[in-house]
């Protein structure tokens, strides 16, 4: 090896052991000093599980814990599952956390060892047989225990309605010969796949472009040769390729890699409407080879293509973090026919448009998949609620998590921020740049308790709005209706947001949330029995806002309070803490007995059984609230303010962005990509003059332009 590989390799493994550094103050943060080594591992669970999800490789993950010994004296443990409604597969997780400040190393012995567990707590499941055991297992171990009895089930006729097990090991190790992932297996003719998420496998994925791990799909695995295409268009940030893909091979590829082939939003709008379109059963069974015509195909992006010249015309080899945006009823109902009905798809035929996206910047390479898919879906139910990624809500308030210091806590001499993460792993990417001294003074001003990260808001707001039960639903789906929410709100300026009073009232929002988990993950073992935390955490924030309105009416919660102290004070405290008690009990106790407690806490119903709950407002509580006519007159004046703000910046934005000659660049670009005529165009030359100042509704308009064109391709820069 020589010295630049050397280097290199010292390089990465420094990069590795601070990602790694960093995993573990995530853990503390959850787990703070003098928690038991069994809060550490749940602890470990919930943040790995948590960038998994961000990572696209979970929707709505659930942690839970069973550890004994099963028939024969084997061992079995579960840390965690989630259904995956769009394939039908379940996911089993299992953890290795050593939590020491030396990275160790699981050799592959070791990890199919740990395999065998889980496999272990899967076979006795699918058997009916986990009764049996001494299992020391929560609620919801046994609720996904009956899960998987259920879906494994076979019924006359029918295949099992599980298509698939995913088992994953994660672990803040590394594995030793770097295998990713283990040879798969099955259970009664179930396919098991195994795959190991270890720490170096964890840091590439926080710091890839997009914040997911880039699947690289072998189109000759599954067709000799290559999938036959042509090449349809090229421009400097895209190609486009035109395709037919053969049915079976679609079904074959939705198989292996289930709803990850599917981009975000179009995976939770299947999710969401899970009926298997008719039309199409009904063309693959009595017309297959008419598919091609009756089908729109399927819209689809990728990151990065192979290509090869052959004598029957150009052929796609392979494609990097390939996924479709628009056709996943059809991929969704092809797989179904296959699998069910074992239809012969070899006459079926699928138009596929591929956009291969060129950029590397992560903003804008989000940006443009999401462009893409919401152009696809223009015709269908998917609403602009699904792209509310790209939504300026975000800029907004990351500009004010930036802007923002917050007053110095109890104890501490200098002030910090709130970190709102915009984009995935911005925390990290921060500091990647930095120095040793600089990341020190980087986390010692944001630390690692006060990152704020997108689907967290929602459900901070959401729980704030009387929500739990929608909160409950899961990250992705909470996400997509705190999304309806700014949709509505918004306006054309945001300037209802765009104010450091409503950024103060998120964080105190914030810091009330993290209490109420921190008081009952301390309360395990006297009433909290270690089951449904986050259920009785949102709960208990919405039955705050519930007592309040109805027993002191005109009044509400001080978050001015909250945020100048940066803590919850003892009054209140002790208020949540009753609150949480009395709604433990009451979401643990569902109206039909032996019903699953996670969907029960997913139905309005559930939410007004806990506002019927007879809590009263404590005395020393009601003496700290405020008039609500006072704090929504403070509400109003920032609004008005930030409105007249807006304005201002925008003429100064302007002006500025015409001494860099960004409007001179866009009027260059859009005469390539976007053609601009009339009043736009007249604007955009008045902008390139040095020396030009516009009125306020001519910069209105420009900077509407800018955003629209920022969002087919045009950068600043």
């Amino acid at each position: 090896m020589g010295l630049v590989e050397e280097l290199q390799e010292a390089g990465d493994a420094n990069d590795l052991e601070s990602f790694r550094m960093d995993l573990l103050e995530a853990i503390r943060a959850r787990a703070p000093e003098g928690s038991s080594s069994e809060d550490r591992d749940f602890a470990f669970v919930c943040e790995v599980g948590e960038r998994l999800a961000e990572a696209e490789e979970f929707q709505d993950f659930i942690p839970c814990a069973g550890i004994g010994k099963g028939r024969r004296a084997r061992n079995m443990r579960v840390d965690g599952y989630e259904l995956d409604e769009a394939d039908d597969s379940i996911r089993l997780l299992i953890a290795e956390f050593s939590g020491g400040e030396q990275l160790q190393t699981i050799t592959k012995t070791r990890a199919e060892i740990i395999f065998s567990q889980l496999k272990a707590f899967l076979e006795e499941s699918a058997a009916g047989t986990i009764w049996n055991t001494d299992l020391a297992v929560s609620v919801q171990t046994k609720e996904l225990s009956g899960l998987i009895e259920q879906k494994h089930l076979q019924k006359p006729g029918l295949p099992r309605s599980v298509s698939r097990y995913r088992l994953y090991l994660i672990t803040d190790s590394t594995l030793s010969d770097r295998v990713k992932d283990l040879p798969s297996g099955e259970l009664d003719g179930v396919p098991i796949e195994f795959h190991v998420w270890d720490i170096a496998r964890l840091k590439a994925v926080s710091s890839s472009t997009l914040g997911a791990e880039e699947m690289s799909i072998d189109f000759t695995k599954f067709l000799d040769g290559g999938l036959l295409c042509l090449r349809a268009s090229q421009t400097p940030t895209y190609d486009g390729y035109l395709c037919t893909i053969p049915g079976d091979v679609l079904a074959q590829l939705y198989d292996e890699f289930g709803s990850r082939l599917l981009e975000g939003n179009v995976r939770s709008f299947l999710s969401a409407n899970r009926g298997v379109n008719l039309q199409i059963q009904k063309t693959i069974r009595s017309e297959p080879g008419q598919f091609f015509s009756y089908n729109n195909g399927i819209s689809a992006t990728a990151t990065e293509v192979k290509t090869s010249a052959t004598e029957d015309g150009l052929k796609l080899l392979s494609a990097k973090y390939l996924q479709i945006v628009n056709g996943g009823q059809t991929t969704a109902s092809l797989y179904v026919a296959r699998r069910k009905d074992k239809a012969d798809l070899a006459a079926v035929h699928v138009p596929m448009k591929l956009s291969v996206v060129k950029t590397k910047d992560a903003d804008m390479l989000d940006s443009m998949i999401q462009n893409i898919a919401r152009a696809s879906n223009s015709q269908n139910k998917v609403s602009e609620a699904d792209f509310f990624s790209n939504h300026p809500f975000h800029r907004v308030i990351e500009r004010l998590s930036r802007n923002t210091k917050a007053p110095a806590a109890e104890g501490a001499q200098f002030n910090t921020y709130w970190f709102y993460e915009r984009a995935r792993g911005q925390y990290l990417n921060e500091q990647s740049k930095m120095t040793l001294s600089q990341r020190r003074n980087f986390l010692k001003e944001n630390p690692r308790a006060q990152l704020i990260v997108k689907t967290d808001l929602a459900k901070y707001e959401n729980s704030w709005r009387k929500l739990p039960h929608f909160v409950s639903r899961g990250a992705q789906k909470n996400f997509r209706e705190f999304a309806e929410f700014i949709g509505k709100e918004y306006g054309n300026d945001g300037s209802r947001f765009d104010n450091d009073v409503y950024f103060k009232e998120v964080v105190a929002k914030a810091i009330v949330f993290k209490f109420i988990e921190r008081m009952v993950s301390g309360a395990k073992d006297s009433w909290y029995k270690g089951d449904y935390r986050s259920q009785i955490v949102t709960y208990s924030f919405s039955k705050l806002q519930s007592v309040i309105e109805d027993e002191a009416a005109g009044l509400e919660l001080n978050v001015s309070k909250i945020w100048q102290k940066q803590a919850v004070s003892p009054a209140l405290a002790r208020q949540l803490e009753e609150l949480a008690m009395s709604v433990s009990v009451a979401i643990t106790s569902p109206p039909v007995p032996q019903m699953n407690i996670g969907e029960w806490c997913k139905k309005e119903d559930c939410w007004e059984t806990v506002q019927g709950l007879k809590a009263p407002l404590l005395r020393e509580l009601r003496a700290e609230l405020v008039s609500k006519s006072e704090a929504n007159r403070t509400r109003l004046d920032a609004h008005e303010k930030a409105g007249e703000d807006a304005v201002i910046n925008e003429v100064v934005e302007v002006v500025n962005l015409s001494k860099v000659g960004c409007w001179k660049r866009l009027m260059e670009w859009s005469a390539k990509f976007s053609p601009i005529f009339g009043k736009e165009a007249d604007l955009i030359r008045s902008a390139c003059r040095y020396g030009w100042i516009p009125s306020d509704k001519q910069a209105a308009v420009l900077m509407k332009v800018l955003r629209r064109l920022e969002q087919e391709g045009f950068t600043r820069s």
